[in-house]
């Protein structure tokens, strides 16, 4: 079995270990195109190949990076489609995308007869922001389509509005259980100074739509209310509504409880997790965006940190009766839920418990089985 990947997230190392997993079967030769360079997370990130991965790994030049929908490859990415001849083809980017556009042309032009599955993240049914080419290349990619990975029984509702009929299996997002994970960070806590307080955490992109507001508002609440702890705040990522949020903090008059930590690399994510007594994804939905997944979400709940969540989304479905879910906007609840963690130990640790059972479903052994089950479906129906 060739199996051809074409994925922009396989540059993040803590992303590549489905395919690793697949790869490692004996009658499997898996190679994976990705950009040699990606913006993600406002950092510059250069491909590094793992040498023991048994992944072919083919880094190559592409235009427009950071752009999942726009970006497509300048050069490097025919020869994988003419002289490897997969017989799966497997692309990790959106239907309307330039690169979807790209794959579908060469695999139509140098092996027609490959098996084609596409992955979307879909959280929302909304047009395109690009005009017509997007829907074309949608129509076009769904005609070519053999199997459809949606992130979420919810995206695949969409995806079947947006006019797909094909098959679908549902594939979540998943945890390398071998960077997240229960770790000694004493030395890291003590550099930011976060001994001997209750660390309240958030990871992500700062942005309006991530409610950072409603959880300043939710600890400054909890600093003004409850004397029995001194709580502390460390927000890790980048974003442009940072300032907002540092004004914000000044003006509820937490701006000392606070630790900010620009976006650090992802293989470092999870040190900055266990830090973490309670990790915070306070999302909030807008009429063009709604929280589609929420990996922290389980690499939280991989590092044994309790988790609370917004109902945004797919927030509630992640975490089910493995955390907190409060109304999001709802700031009242957000520091109700944190209270609970805080003063009740029995509840936080049955949180822990449940969320490390809960990322069995979202371990990348899992959904590596899962996938190659599904290479084999797709081949039979071939044969």
């Amino acid at each position: 079995m060739r199996v051809l990947v074409l994925s922009h997230s396989y540059i993040m190392k803590p992303y590549r270990r489905k395919f690793a997993l697949i790869a490692e079967r004996p009658d499997v030769t898996l190679r994976v195109v990705m950009p040699a360079r990606w913006y993600e997370s406002f950092q510059h990130i250069v491909f590094e190949p793992e040498l023991d991965t048994p992944c072919e790994e083919f880094p190559c030049p592409i235009r427009f990076s950071g752009y999942g929908s726009r970006f497509y490859y300048r050069r490097g990415v025919k020869s994988h489609f003419k002289d490897f001849q997969p017989d799966i083809i497997h692309l990790e980017e959106e239907a309307w995308s330039l690169n979807a556009l790209q794959t579908v042309w060469l695999k139509r032009k140098y092996c027609p007869r490959s098996r084609f599955i596409f992955r979307t993240s879909l959280s929302i049914p909304s047009k395109q922001r690009f005009g017509a080419l997007p829907v074309w290349i949608e129509r076009w990619v769904f005609r070519e389509t053999d199997r459809a990975f949606p992130l979420s029984t919810n995206a695949g509702e969409i995806l079947t509005e947006r006019g797909y009929t094909g098959q679908q299996t549902p594939f979540p997002n998943g945890v390398d259980v071998r960077h997240f994970y229960k770790m000694d960070v004493r030395e890291l806590k003590n550099s930011l100074r976060l001994n001997d307080c209750y660390v309240i955490g958030y990871v992500g992109r700062l942005l309006q739509m991530k409610g950072i507001d409603t959880l300043l508002e939710a600890v400054a609440h909890l600093v003004n209310h409850d004397a029995t702890r001194p709580y502390r705040l460390l927000i890790v990522g980048q974003g442009e509504d940072k300032p907002g949020f540092q004004k914000t903090a000044e003006t509820l008059g937490i701006a000392e409880q606070i630790v900010w930590i620009d976006a650090v690399p992802p293989e470092e994510v999870a040190a900055y997790i266990n830090c973490m007594d309670t990790l915070v994804l306070p999302s909030r939905t807008t009429a063009g965006w709604v929280e589609f997944f929420g990996r922290v979400l389980i690499e939280g709940m991989a590092c044994e940190v309790p988790v609370i969540g917004s109902d945004s989304g797919e927030i509630p479905h992640v975490i089910r009766d493995a955390g907190l879910v409060f109304p999001e906007g709802d700031m009242d609840a957000l520091a109700e839920q944190i209270y609970r963690i805080t003063h009740d130990v029995s509840l936080r640790n049955n949180l822990v418990e449940r969320g490390f059972a809960r990322i069995k479903d979202f371990t990348w052994e899992t959904i590596a089985e899962q996938t190659y089950q599904v290479y084999q479906e797709l081949l039979e129906e071939a044969s």
